[in-house]
């Protein structure tokens, strides 16, 4: 495995340290924030040391080499790199129709005086997310058609 990813983790785990201790020190909305910044900091270093120490090991070196040279074959593979594009104009097209029709709904929302802000903040991570899976499922489902 590449030497850059341990340093890449080295990295997050300091970044994930130093929001921890900016979440110890400060007061009020903010240290809920830094604390959510150091879990995902911290949390990303350790599943990428682990990768790290599991792949570099002597006996798991093989198959990482195939895995590696799989991944590269899968990258450049003119189809694939076709149905990447199609389910990525898809899922931006889907993503269009979902961000139209919450439009309407917060301006219901907002004309009958029950906006949130909450409700505007979860619903752009639920959006990210949706477009996150909706872009992989197309993907496979485009892969399985052709």
């Amino acid at each position: 495995m590449k030497k850059n990813v341990l340093w890449i983790s080295l990295c997050y785990l300091a970044a994930g340290l130093l929001c921890a201790l900016a979440a110890a020190l400060a007061e009020g909305k903010a240290s809920g924030l830094l604390a959510g910044f150091a879990g995902a900091g911290i949390g990303a270093s350790g599943v990428l040391l682990w990768k790290y120490v599991y792949w570099s090991r002597p006996q798991n070196a093989p198959r990482y080499r195939e895995r590696a040279q799989r991944e590269r074959i899968e990258q450049k593979d003119e189809r694939n790199e076709r149905l990447r594009d199609k389910a990525g104009r898809y899922t931006y097209l889907l993503g269009l129709l979902v961000l139209a029709l919450a439009d309407v709904t917060f301006a219901i929302l907002d004309a009958t005086g029950a906006y949130e802000c909450k409700g505007l903040i979860l619903f752009s991570g639920f959006l990210l997310l949706f477009l996150y899976i909706a872009g992989i499922v197309i993907y496979r489902r485009l892969k399985a058609h052709y």
